[in-house]
């Protein structure tokens, strides 16, 4: 079936066994429904809606992943070149995981504030995957992608279009105004899956978002399996 890959940041075994008191399973947040609107102008391409996205930064969103068996999963995201920071909150215990990516360094932290520590990993070991809007951009051909209508969703005008990725046919809703895909829909055979961007703002993030604090106690485990 088409591979979520590249579009959740999951934990691995070693991450799992470091925080052996979180288990990551989705939150109850429910569907938007995009809404049918009125035919406007013509629709700008695909080719020229895409490449206004790619010059888009600095951004936030609420990040729901939504699985063929129907599981949803939950995140809180924020976005700057090179970088990228996960919350979400476990429903067992109502403690709060946070991941943070440097793209550049090819590392993750696994951190987890209650107990003030944090596992250092690579982003190439198994299960760490990372994503952002904009990296559906990059994976869709926009001369291959085909408009099928105006809808609002979550507030903003966007347009839909019928999409391939990863050999595996779909549906995306690009907010019109800023070229960033906003819901994908992708099917393989009978799965399903559905991302959705919520609540999305543009803007300079925060660096301090992307760092630990100083009396953060940090396990190094970014050799393991090596």
């Amino acid at each position: 079936m088409f591979a979520i890959k590249k579009r959740i940041i999951t934990v691995s075994l070693a991450a799992v066994l470091a925080f052996s008191v979180l288990t990551l399973v989705g939150c109850g947040t429910s569907e938007k429904t995009p809404e049918q609107t009125a035919g406007k102008n013509e629709p700008a391409s695909a080719e020229s809606l895409i490449a206004k996205g790619k010059t888009i930064e600095g951004y936030s969103y609420d990040y729901v992943l939504t699985t063929p068996a129907g599981e949803k999963i939950t995140h809180k995201l924020w976005v700057e070149p090179g970088k990228m920071r996960s919350e979400m909150t476990t429903p067992e215990n109502g403690q709060k995981m946070i991941s943070i990516v440097n793209i550049k360094d090819n590392t993750i932290y696994l951190y987890q504030p209650e107990l003030k520590q944090a596992t250092k990993m690579k982003l190439d070991q198994p299960g760490e995957e990372t994503t952002s809007p904009g990296d559906y951009l990059g994976e869709v051909d926009p001369a291959g992608m085909m408009f099928m209508s105006r809808e609002t969703f979550d507030g903003k005008d966007c347009l839909v279009y019928e999409t391939n990725i990863d050999g595996a046919k779909g549906k995306m809703w690009i907010w019109e105004e800023m070229g960033m895909p906003l819901r994908v829909e992708t099917q393989s055979g009978q799965d399903k899956i559905v991302v959705e961007f919520l609540n999305f703002v543009i803007g300079d993030i925060d660096d301090s978002l992307f760092e630990l604090p100083s009396d953060v106690t940090v396990v190094d485990m970014s050799s393991f399996g090596k």
